[in-house]
């Protein structure tokens, strides 16, 4: 009973120990969150500059050594993605890294309309995400394309986002035709996503993960064998989420 008592005790000791030990930290990802400004039971997931996945005390650490982060949120899940950026810089990110399988980073962004666009909006069909700016010239080549992908599948979501201003990508929507909805002021979530070769594709499942990505894409010259590449881009990839 002694020697049983003592293991006991020892063990509570044990936990206690370790308990004191973990609290600083854990406090210390609670005050950093609390900065983020989200509700209740946040979601918070931390990457490197290579968009890996990394714990917050190695995420704090490299904070800690001066470097600096992208940040892209969506306050009404109550979630966040964090990217660290590459040394020495405090813009930008490292390489676009998101694969089949990658969450979408949580985000909120204000539309051409008036409204405002979140991640969880994009829940419950495949979404055909394209990023773009204006003085892009293959961006305003895909126009047609695009116009006529999203009016022949009218099943799917469709978007376009933009890093520049409301008024300037409501100007390309009305000097190109452009008929899908536009986000704007985008930089955080490209940031994080690591978007930096225009244009980029991204096809995003009904349960909001990536199900495939043209980065920089060439398609073909004429409409009609675009128009294909496109079909064949999006249904590759529709196959390959639904039958891995």
């Amino acid at each position: 009973m002694r020697h049983a008592a003592r293991l006991a005790s020892m063990f509570l000791l044990a936990m206690l120990t370790t308990s004191l030990h973990a609290t600083p930290a854990q406090d210390d990802e609670q005050r950093f969150i609390a900065t983020l400004q989200l509700g209740a039971s946040p979601d918070v997931h931390y990457l490197d500059a290579n968009g890996k996945p990394l714990d917050y005390a190695a995420f704090a650490q490299q904070l800690g050594q001066g470097r600096n982060y992208s940040s892209s949120a969506d306050s009404e899940a109550n979630a966040a993605m964090l990217r660290l950026r590459p040394p020495g810089t405090t813009t930008g990110t490292g390489r676009f890294s998101f694969g089949r399988g990658s969450a979408f980073p949580p985000f909120e962004l204000p539309a051409l309309k008036g409204d405002t666009l979140r991640s969880g909006d994009l829940r419950g069909r495949y979404t055909l995400v394209s990023f773009f700016f204006a003085e892009c010239a293959p961006c305003i080549a895909e126009v047609p394309v695009l116009n006529a992908f999203a009016h022949a599948h009218g099943d799917m979501g469709f978007v376009a986002i933009t890093y520049e201003d409301a008024d300037t990508a409501r100007a390309f929507v009305s000097d190109r035709g452009f008929t899908w909805p536009v986000l704007h002021d985008g930089q955080a979530l490209i940031d994080t996503l690591g978007v930096n070769v225009y244009p980029t594709l991204m096809l995003i499942d009904p349960s909001g993960r990536v199900a495939g990505a043209a980065v920089g894409m060439t398609m073909r010259n004429g409409q009609d064998k675009q128009f294909a590449d496109l079909t064949g881009w999006v249904n590759q990839w529709k196959k390959a989420t639904e039958h891995p």
